[in-house]
């Protein structure tokens, strides 16, 4: 699942669909399991996006 607090600068997650590209610029700094935490992943057309292997 590719929630922000997991993500890393220089992550590229991907959409197999539609093949939208992103890069984590800037990490999140919320935290897991904190009330502040964001909750919702990262998705595109209707499905989660994936990380990118390099």
């Amino acid at each position: 699942m590719a929630n922000c607090c997991e993500m890393k600068e220089g992550d590229l997650f991907f959409c197999d669909a539609c093949g939208l590209e992103l890069e984590v610029r800037k990490a999140c700094t919320c935290q897991s399991g904190s009330e502040d935490a964001c909750s919702v992943p990262l998705s595109c057309c209707g499905k989660e996006m994936t990380l990118k292997a390099g």
